[in-house]
């Protein structure tokens, strides 16, 4: 779906917000966004580097964010660092309309003692327990579910269905998509005559700053009164990602779709976890680390490493081993070749040594 503006975004204007060298006229007037397959010739894209500067069509588009100037591309073109990054920006500051305040929809259900900031939007069908904190401006979506003694802070967006606990903190412009569990009890049992027996889950779930979590994500609430599973500022968590209980996990760091954190584990900042990525409990993961999708990490990890594989080993090391894997039928038979050389080579020597020895000449009698 394309969405057009009323009124028109000149390049001048794109400029300011992102600076740049403009090529090409102040005033090209651009009324969409788009990718490069997409653009026409009202459209803004962006050209990330010189492979994606050869794709077809490409001088369909209004203008370009672009690496670096195309002399050969009669486009307008802003060149700037990063386009991705000012294309994202523009996309944001222009295109992305703001919604007015709805207000508080009469249908709410609060229980007691809920301060509730200015300018929020919640829809009918939100339900918030006992001393619950909302912020300023926060959208809560119909069935959003919010437990005693939890907050919410300023700019947060709660979409449809997201269950938010008893006792979890969540900070400032945060964003939890549909379906999303924060709060849920952890894993946790201990065995009776055959039995598992259930341990009271009584701690909490924080959310720091500009954290956003994908939909159907669940994040274990801590063990114990007064501890906390901690998602740090600035981290991305996509769909279908498990947390277990009392994991912490460092500031800007990334986790990518039906990964699995076990519980305890500490994860640094900047890390970024692929996809079906599972991580063993009371770990340790150090800043800075990359680890590949469906690796098995069951060890600590340094910071500032890349990593493959279950287990886990440096991504170097993984990449060999799956280079020889195509090659295991013939290297099997190689060896087989080579243990049946093995065998009839000692079987002849075997036979060499035990085999009759050359008898010696009799003695001359002496005189």
């Amino acid at each position: 779906m394309e969405t057009l503006l009323s009124t028109p975004v000149t390049l001048a204007q794109i400029r300011e917000l992102v600076g740049g060298e403009l090529h090409g006229e102040a005033s090209t007037a651009i009324m969409s966004v788009a990718g490069l397959a997409n653009a026409n010739g009202r459209s803004l894209s962006f050209v990330a580097d010189d492979k994606a500067a050869k794709t077809p069509g490409i001088s369909n588009a209004g203008a370009l964010l672009i690496h670096r100037y195309a002399a050969d591309l009669s486009v307008p073109q802003l060149v700037v660092a990063n386009p991705k990054l000012a294309f994202a920006l523009v996309t944001r500051r222009f295109f992305v309309p703001v919604q007015p305040s709805r207000g508080i929809a009469p249908e709410l259900t609060r229980g007691a003692d809920v301060v509730i900031g200015a300018d929020v939007s919640i829809w009918p069908g939100v339900t918030l327990g006992d001393r619950v904190r909302i912020g300023a401006r926060v959208t809560l979506y119909p069935g959003v579910f919010i437990g005693d003694d939890s907050t919410v802070g300023d700019d947060s967006v709660l979409y449809p269905n997201v269950v938010l606990r008893e006792g979890c903190t969540v900070g400032a412009r945060v964003i939890i998509h549909s379906g999303t569990v924060v709060g849920s009890d952890g894993f946790g049992y201990v065995q009776d005559r055959g039995k598992h027996v259930k341990i009271p889950q009584l701690g909490g779930v924080i959310l720091e700053d500009d954290v956003e979590l994908g939909a159907n994500v669940t994040i274990d609430r801590a063990t114990q009164p007064l501890e906390h599973t901690v998602i740090k500022q600035g981290t991305k968590i996509d769909n279908l990602v498990q947390i277990a209980h009392n994991v912490t996990m460092g500031a800007h760091s990334i986790v990518v779709a039906q990964a699995g954190i076990a519980g305890s584990t500490a994860i640094g900042h900047h890390v970024i976890i692929g996809g079906q990525a599972g991580l063993a409990d009371h770990i340790t993961i150090g800043d800075q680390v990359m680890i590949a999708a469906r690796a098995g990490v069951n060890r600590s990890l340094e910071p500032n490493q890349i990593v493959s594989g279950a287990p886990v080993m440096p991504h170097e090391t993984w990449m060999k081993a799956q280079a020889v894997i195509p090659r295991l039928p013939e290297l099997r038979q190689l060896v087989r070749s080579l243990e049946q050389r093995v065998v009839s080579l000692e079987t002849q020597l075997a036979s060499s040594a035990s085999g009759p020895s050359t008898p010696k000449k009799p003695a001359r009698a002496k005189k």
